[in-house]
């Protein structure tokens, strides 16, 4: 194996180290974007109520947004690692 296809793969670790680390903040977020909206309660006015659900709605949009590119991240690292294999 060449110095380069073991620096290449390296590399790809590296990313694949990266990808699994970003994805844990986001389920973090996910959970407790869930778990905020699980508490709210009857002391909230509807209005108030109805604010804080399209916030939490933006967070799980954005969350669902950052992880479908993680994953197409993933899937073409996994790509290059199969294709990369020897063909530089």
């Amino acid at each position: 194996m060449a110095i380069s296809e073991l620096i290449r793969d390296d590399a790809r670790n590296d990313l694949g180290q990266m990808l699994h680390e970003l994805r844990q903040p986001l389920n973090v977020v996910s959970l407790s974007a869930g778990n905020l909206r699980s508490r709210l309660g009857a002391e909230l006015s509807e209005e108030q109520a109805a604010y804080l659900h399209s916030r939490l709605d933006r967070i799980a949009e954005q969350v669902e947004r950052a992880s479908l590119l993680l994953d197409r991240m993933a899937e073409r690292l996994e790509q290059g690692r199969k294709g990369g294999a020897g063909g530089g």
